[in-house]
């Protein structure tokens, strides 16, 4: 599928205006989804005992489609919305190492019990190989055969390679429980335990999600 491109945001807003920045992502996300070729992914949400402190993450065809993505109508609006009601704004420079997503579009917005999950980990250069190829195979597995894991995403900062960044979905807190609990998932904590050296975990709620489901492994 070329080259793809990979941006994480975290985002401070101002909660007098919540509803406003939700509903103006909300279509920003979703129309971009439906009618960019290019945009192949989107999610925006939020830390739940933090609701100021936002994350999104998304996914582009490449270049050529972020800069499409960047002229819409739709991206513009939420641009100068957004202009008014963040507080604090940090980019991420991640780089894509393998994106598993389920084949169905995937779209979610308002109430739901959807569990978007961020973690970030820390993997020094002499294990690199062999933690590629344990995470790699745990997430084509659990994609393919665990019905509610959505969405397996795994990138690298551009600044620093030894550093992961796993953006992951799963239908609900269950589907998330039973996932911790396949034979696939303990073997990758057991083969890769000792490979690394930093490990952070956190649960979002999601706000909207949506994705064309064009990423295969």
């Amino acid at each position: 599928m070329g080259k793809l491109v990979t941006r994480l945001f975290r985002l401070e807003r101002d909660l007098t205006q919540r509803e406003r920045f939700d509903e103006v992502g909300e279509q920003n996300l979703l129309t971009s989804v439906r009618e960019e070729a290019g945009t192949l992914a989107m999610y925006a949400t939020h830390v739940p005992d933090d609701s100021e402190t936002c994350y999104v993450f998304e996914v582009y065809a490449g270049e050529d489609a972020y800069q499409v993505h960047a002229s819409s109508p739709q991206f513009k609006a939420y641009v100068e919305m957004a202009g008014e009601v963040l507080t604090g704004r940090e980019v991420i420079s991640v780089k894509p190492a393998l994106l598993v997503e389920k084949p169905e579009l995937l779209e979610v917005a308002g109430p739901n019990d959807v569990l978007p999950r961020l973690a970030r980990i820390t993997v020094p250069p002499e294990h690199d190989v062999a933690f590629r190829a344990a995470v790699y195979a745990n997430m084509r597995q659990s994609v393919q055969e665990e019905a509610g894991v959505l969405v397996m995403y795994a990138a690298t900062l551009v600044d620093d390679p030894t550093r992961w960044v796993f953006w992951e979905v799963y239908a609900n807190e269950g589907a998330y429980e039973q996932h911790r609990e396949t034979a696939h998932f303990k073997r990758y904590i057991a083969e890769t335990d000792d490979l690394v050296s930093e490990k952070e975990l956190l649960s979002l709620s999601a706000d909207t999600l949506a994705s064309k489901g064009l990423l295969r492994a």
